[in-house]
């Protein structure tokens, strides 16, 4: 599984979980709410999403086209008010971190998905991502033995829960290719300590 393959897969993933049931999770809809008039701008709004668009989505709906532009830190910023208008809601941190991914922000990355992974109870495909993405993360930082433990927890989550609709064999693939980096700096640590115990014999 290659490094293109994750990347189309994780930011498509942002656009497609965003199921409306899960943007409204914790909130009720007063469906007898009186319609809404537009706004000066012509766009109708509506707190609940009934009868216009929800603040929740529209911030959405600027982040995704912010990230389909490559403008990253407008993408974040309005995912950022994503999460202010619904902090309990996962998808907000996860495209969140998505954008601060390709911006490079790693570490940031990291926080938002850890706080994406907190609000994931209600939606195991969301779930599954989110430990997708940490792993993809946690390799890129070369922290590799994080990255192994990622990888072994999102291959179990998707392998007990059908609905997940993950990828065990992406995560069995990247496991044995960390292996293989891992013996390849341990071989180079040992050929660079061979190296300099010469040099030093050498030098006596």
């Amino acid at each position: 599984m290659t490094r293109v393959w994750l990347s189309s897969l994780l930011f498509g993933a942002a656009l497609a979980v965003g199921a409306p049931a899960l943007a409204q999770q914790g909130k009720k809809k007063d469906t007898a709410a009186a319609a809404t008039a537009p706004d000066a701008d012509g766009v109708r709004r509506d707190p609940n999403g009934v009868k216009g668009i929800s603040p929740l989505w529209e911030a959405f709906g600027k982040g995704d086209a912010a990230y389909i532009a490559r403008d990253f830190d407008a993408a974040i910023a309005a995912y950022t008010e994503a999460i202010r208008v619904a902090p309990q809601n996962p998808l907000g941190h996860y495209r969140k971190g998505q954008a601060l991914v390709a911006k490079g922000a790693l570490e940031d990355a990291m926080r938002s998905y850890t706080d994406a992974l907190r609000f994931s109870q209600g939606s195991s495909a969301l779930r599954a991502k989110i430990l997708l993405v940490i792993a993809d993360v946690r390799e890129r930082q070369r922290a590799l033995e994080d990255a192994q433990d990622s990888w072994t927890k999102y291959e179990e989550f998707v392998t007990s829960d059908a609905t997940a609709k993950g990828y065990p064999a992406t995560a069995a693939e990247r496991k044995k290719r960390i292996k293989v980096i891992v013996k390849l700096n341990a071989d180079s640590a040992a050929v660079r300590e061979r190296i300099e115990k010469r040099a030093q014999q050498a030098g006596k």
